[in-house]
């Protein structure tokens, strides 16, 4: 009888012992279960480039942010772009890797002494016009029937008069001539005056026009 107790007690140890170590594998078994897709994870994010390479441009971008005022506008904005969006679009980050913004490669623009600023400013301020593009049937006898002729006309808003000097157009991208008497250069506008030059290029095509005057300059954009 004592024999058969002491059977019954050697197997139940036994047992035992079997599902305790079936237990601490299953546990890690989880455990590195759940360790390796932490690691998948992880590398996903950055696929298909390596942790490092990403983080380093991050540390890129933020370094463009952080120094703002060295960059062009367009650049701090591309940077905080790829900042907030990498990780929820792939093309954010393959464009972010591809970037060719650069913190070592600034743009800052030089001091300029207080008077010559005011100046600038002044320069820029003293006058004020608007711009409009216009369209009509050609009348030259060199054109083909149907040909359309592109017009800028320029009305002077400023209370004093101006005298218009010379004129931009597309930043000397696109040549003009005068498109009637009134308007041959230079030429005196008083208010609500208004000018009016032939393109040489059509009018859709027109984004912005300098007008150069003896009181300053101003860009009229389209």
């Amino acid at each position: 009888m004592k024999s058969l107790l002491s059977t019954i007690a050697l197997c139940s140890l036994l047992m035992a012992c079997s599902q305790g170590n079936q237990s601490a594998k299953t546990d890690t078994s989880s455990e590195s279960a759940s360790t390796a897709a932490q690691h998948t994870k992880s590398e996903s994010i950055y696929a298909p480039y390596t942790e490092e390479a990403v983080k380093a441009r991050l540390n890129d971008m933020q370094a463009i942010v952080d120094s703002g005022h060295l960059y062009l506008p367009a650049y701090e904005k591309e940077a905080q772009t790829y900042l907030d969006h990498w990780q929820d679009h792939p093309d954010v980050l393959k464009a972010m890797m591809n970037s060719e913004l650069d913190p070592n490669i600034t743009q800052e623009v030089p001091d300029i002494p207080l008077d010559e600023e005011e100046a600038a400013i002044d320069d820029v301020a003293s006058i004020s016009a608007r711009g409009r593009i216009t369209a009509q049937e050609s009348q030259s006898a060199f054109n083909v029937p149907g040909a359309i002729d592109y017009f800028l006309e320029i009305q002077s808003t400023n209370e004093q008069p101006f005298t218009l000097q010379s004129l931009k157009i597309n930043r000397g991208r696109c040549g003009f001539s005068t498109g009637d008497f009134y308007s041959k250069l230079p030429v005196t506008l008083n208010y609500s005056g208004t000018v009016k030059y032939l393109l040489k290029c059509k009018g859709d095509q027109v984004l912005e026009a300098e007008i150069i005057t003896d009181q300053g300059s101003l860009s009229l954009t389209f």
